[in-house]
């Protein structure tokens, strides 16, 4: 094997321990004993990794702080992907930076400005709703900074992402609507202007297609994904005379609001009107009737953008790639007739 496909996750694998001990046995860590060290110094040394790499890397008087950028740690989503960062980062004997763009685009400069000041190792980040001009992250490429962008990405910068098909999850929720027989679509996406909800709305689109169901403009809104919204949303519909018998909602969130919104209303749920929202959050298992929706392993993300990171910060190169994580239709009451 050559030197240069050897990662901390084959001497992992080598030794059968976490790559985080390997991490840190490698960043000369005092919670890892001499022994532990040897042994992965050693099995280093067999594969062909490139202490030197390593040494070079702490030459760099790391901080061992990772900065961490997300739209809100109060959506359940973004709180998983925090979770499984944080899990890793710890392990590897490194402390992460928590900060919230709240979507202002304005609040995600200063916050890179401040982790650049605050000479972090590396940064993961979900760009916010208003994110268009992507200069910001170019510059802190250009510094030399780890950057791995999760979930909301932009194809424009040259480095790691993590995401989940988009497209191929929106096209699920719909079809399973089909299947359980409903015949009035509607699609309550989100802002038009993020990646995310175009690829959600095509799979929306393409789903209506497959099953020769009508298309009607009325049936397609997009909201800020506000409670205000949704509320608005779900009033145009529930006046028509035909109101949708199925509706998807393009976030958990929103999800949320029109189940809560049509059983309130006095619709019976699923027998007039069914729902899937995309992505699962723990309240979708409790509220009468339960949400079906598309899980997104928020978890799982955060780990493996962490993982790059910390591969980054011990100088391994790393391929420029975008890892898809698989999602998954969980049905429960709202949507099985």
């Amino acid at each position: 094997m050559a030197k240069t496909t050897i990662t901390i996750n084959d001497i992992a694998r080598e030794l059968n321990v976490a790559p985080s001990t390997v991490s840190r046995a490698l960043n000369n860590s005092n919670k890892i004993s001499e022994k532990t060290k040897d042994l992965i110094r050693d099995k280093a040394a067999e594969l062909g990794y490139d202490l030197n790499m390593v040494a070079s890397s702490l030459s760099r008087k790391q901080t061992n702080i990772i900065g961490v950028m997300v739209p809100s740690v109060n959506r359940h989503f973004f709180s998983q992907v925090v979770s499984g960062i944080e899990e890793l980062a710890y392990d590897a004997g490194y402390r992460i930076i928590i900060a919230q763009t709240n979507e202002l685009a304005e609040r995600e400069k200063d916050i890179l400005t401040l982790f650049n000041s605050t000479r972090v190792d590396g940064i993961i980040a979900c760009l916010s709703l208003e994110t268009s001009d992507v200069t910001r992250f170019s510059k802190i490429l250009k510094n030399g900074i780890p950057l791995v962008l999760i979930d909301r990405v932009s194809y424009e910068l040259d480095c790691p992402k993590i995401v989940v098909d988009n497209h191929e999850g929106a096209f699920q929720a719909v079809s399973h609507l089909v299947r359980s027989g409903c015949k009035r679509i509607a699609h309550l996406g989100g802002p038009m202007g993020c990646p995310v909800f175009k690829e959600r709305s095509k799979g929306y689109l393409d789903a209506m297609q497959k099953a020769g169901l009508p298309i009607h403009a009325k049936y397609h809104l997009s909201t800020d994904l506000s409670t205000r919204d949704v509320q608005e949303a779900m009033k145009v519909w529930m006046s028509m005379p035909e109101p949708p018998d199925g509706i998807f909602t393009s976030d958990s969130h929103t999800g949320l609001v029109a189940t809560k919104i049509a059983t309130e209303s006095g619709l019976r749920v699923p027998e007039e009107i069914s729902f899937v929202a995309f992505g699962d959050d723990p309240a979708h298992e409790y509220i009468v009737p339960s949400l079906s929706s598309i899980e997104v392993p928020g978890n799982e993300m955060g780990r493996s953008a962490m993982q790059l990171i910390l591969e980054q910060c011990l100088g391994e190169s790393i391929d420029v790639q975008t890892i898809i994580k698989p999602i998954q239709l969980i049905i429960r009451s709202s949507s099985f007739r």
